[in-house]
């Protein structure tokens, strides 16, 4: 299975070797067989569409973060950056919730 880990940077072993702890099963956490183009379109499906599963999931993520909270721009950013793959450039994302808020904007002004 598909794993993610993590380190604090705080552990060591009695070797001083980093202690690498489980932080989530990426598979059995959403009951996947596999982490190929099908089934991770079928997750980001469910996230686009189930607000709360998303709300549980987001939460998951951001398990170390202070910001537990996703507003509407937060939602579109994060499914954004599933959507696109480029979580390590989110230019393409910031530029659509632009265009989304000027879109309103203008609607507003009609």
């Amino acid at each position: 299975a598909v794993v993610s880990t993590q380190s604090t940077g705080e552990r060591a072993n009695s070797k001083n070797e980093t202690v690498w702890e489980l932080e989530y099963d990426t598979v059995g956490a959403y009951n996947l067989t596999w982490l190929v183009p099908k089934e991770m379109q079928g997750l980001y499906e469910r996230l686009a569409s189930d607000r709360a599963f998303f709300n549980k999931t987001y939460f998951k993520y951001m398990y170390h973060s202070n910001n537990n909270t996703c507003d509407d721009d937060c939602y579109e950013f994060e499914l954004c950056l599933i959507q696109t793959g480029r979580s390590h450039d989110p230019s393409i994302c910031n530029l659509s919730l632009e265009e989304r808020r000027k879109r309103e904007l203008k609607n507003k002004m009609c």
